[in-house]
C-alpha cells in the first residue's frame, strides 16, 4: 500500500508516548514493505532537525517548521472567539501547501492523520484526494482538559480549562463525522467513537519491537524505583506531585537508603526546585536513552489522574519485565489484570502499601514484571498489529 501519514509534531527522538507511537507504525509499514511517507510538523517545542535524522528515517520524514508556541496575547484574544486555541495553534498555510504538493505529486491509498488537530486539513485533503482519510486517534483529546479542570482547585483556571474542553469537544464531535474510518488506541475511546459516528471503527494498540525490550542478564538493583514522563504535560505534573506530597512522605521515611530516580524533558522550574529539595528524590531531568534507563530500575509509579488513551510508557515497562504500580486512568487502555501484571492503586493509601509490599518483597516484582513482559509480548507486538492495520486498510 501507498500511505501518506500526517502528524502534529516530530517523532524523533522517540521520548514520549505520541512519539514513539507514531514512529513504531511508520518503521512497521515500512518493514512489512508498503510505501510511507510521514509529513510533519516540526514544531518550537519538539524541534528536531531533518539533516540531523538518522539515515533510514530521512527518506520516511518530511517536516515543515511551525511556531506553535502559547502567546498570552493570542489566548487572551481567543476568548473572544468560537474556536479552539488549541487547535488553531496547529493551523498553518505553509504546512497546507505541503500536503498539496504531496498529494498532486502521488496518489495514496490512505491518507492516516496522527490525531484529531490533523482534521482541521481535511478540507484541503478532500480538494487533492480521493484516497480514505483515516483517523488514528490517541486518546479522545477534550477528555484530557475536562479531567484537568476537575482536579483543578483554583476557580478561575479550572473555568479557563472548561472553556478549552468545551471547545476541543465541539470541534472533536464535529469532524470525527468527516473521516472515512477511525483507528483508536484504545478499546474504552473506540466505545466512545461508536456513539458518534457510523464509520468504520478498528481498535489497535500501541506496537513494540517487545523482544529489543527483554533485560540483560545481570539484573536491576532491588529495590529500585523510577518515574519517567514528560515533565511539560500538564498530567505528569500533576500526578506527579501529588505522588511526593501523598505518598512519597509516607514511604521514604520507612526506606532511608531508597531513592526515586526522576526523568523528564522539559521540568518547569518550579518543579525542578521541589524534586531538588525532595529527601531521596534524584531527578536526572531529560535522559538520553530510556531503555537503560528502565532496565537499571525495578519497580515504575505512574500516577495520573487525568489524560486519555494509553500510555505507551507503561507497555515498554512491561515489555521490560518491570513492576508497575498505577492509576486506572494511567493503564486505561491496557488488557492489564490487577495483581497479576500490574498493581492499580487510585488512593493514597493503596498506593504507599503496594509500594511498600513491591519494596519488600523481590519475588512479588519478578513474578508482577514476568507477567506483565507475557502480556506485552502477546497483545503489543507490533508486527502483529501492522498486518491487523495493514488488512483493515485493505477493506476500505
Amino acid at each position: 500500500m501507498h500511505i501518506l501519514q500526517l502528524a502534529k509534531k516530530m517523532p524523533y527522538p522517540p521520548h514520549d508516548g505520541e512519539a514513539i507511537a507514531i514512529l513504531q507504525l511508520t518503521e512497521g509499514l515500512q518493514a512489512a514493505g508498503h510505501r510511507v511517507r510521514l509529513l510533519t510538523m516540526n514544531t518550537s517545542k519538539h524541534h528536531y532537525p531533518l539533516d540531523q535524522l538518522p539515515p533510514t528515517l530521512q527518506t520516511l520524514i518530511d517536516a515543515v517548521p511551525i511556531d506553535t508556541t502559547i502567546r498570552a496575547w493570542a489566548a487572551f484574544r481567543n476568548l473572544f472567539s468560537s474556536k479552539s486555541y488549541h487547535i488553531a495553534r496547529f493551523v498553518s498555510e505553509a504546512y497546507r501547501q505541503r500536503i498539496i504538493e504531496y498529494l498532486q505529486q502521488e496518489q495514496y491509498d490512505i491518507i492516516q492523520l496522527e490525531g484529531i488537530y490533523l482534521t482541521a486539513y481535511l478540507p484541503t485533503i478532500r480538494q487533492y484526494s480521493r484516497a480514505p482519510v483515516v483517523l488514528r486517534a490517541h486518546n479522545i483529546e477534550f477528555e484530557i482538559w475536562e479531567r484537568l479542570a476537575q482536579q483543578t482547585h483554583n476557580p478561575l483556571k479550572r473555568s479557563y480549562l472548561q472553556l478549552l474542553a468545551r471547545r476541543l469537544r465541539a470541534f472533536e464531535l464535529t469532524h470525527l463525522s468527516q473521516v472515512d474510518a477511525i483507528v483508536p488506541i484504545s478499546s474504552k475511546d473506540a466505545q466512545f467513537f461508536q456513539h458518534y459516528v457510523s464509520c468504520p471503527i478498528m481498535t489497535l494498540v500501541a506496537g513494540l519491537p517487545t523482544d529489543k525490550y527483554l533485560p540483560p542478564t545481570l539484573p536491576a538493583v532491588f529495590p529500585s524505583l523510577y518515574f519517567m514522563g514528560a515533565l511539560d504535560w500538564l498530567p505528569n505534573q500533576e500526578g506527579l506531585l501529588w505522588f511526593l506530597n501523598e505518598v512519597w512522605t509516607i514511604v521514604a521515611p520507612q526506606f532511608p537508603a531508597l531513592q526515586l530516580s526522576v526523568a523528564g524533558r522539559s521540568c518547569p522550574p518550579a518543579l525542578a526546585n521541589k524534586l531538588h529539595q525532595m529527601p531521596q528524590v534524584r531527578f536526572l531531568g531529560e535522559i538520553p536513552e530510556a531503555l537503560p534507563f528502565i532496565h537499571a530500575h525495578q519497580i515504575m509509579v505512574i500516577p495520573l489522574f487525568s489524560g486519555s488513551g494509553m500510555r505507551l510508557k507503561i507497555v515498554e515497562a512491561m515489555a521490560a519485565q518491570r513492576c508497575i504500580i498505577a492509576t486506572s486512568i494511567a493503564a486505561e487502555g491496557i488488557a492489564y489484570t490487577h495483581e497479576k501484571d500490574i498493581l492499580i492503586a487510585d488512593t493514597a493509601d493503596t498506593f504507599a502499601q503496594y509500594l511498600c509490599q513491591c519494596l519488600q518483597d523481590p519475588n512479588l516484582c519478578e513474578t508482577i514484571g514476568k507477567n506483565a513482559q507475557q502480556l506485552a509480548a502477546t497483545q503489543h507486538n507490533n508486527q502483529q498489529l501492522i498486518a491487523q492495520l495493514v488488512h483493515f486498510y485493505e477493506q476500505l
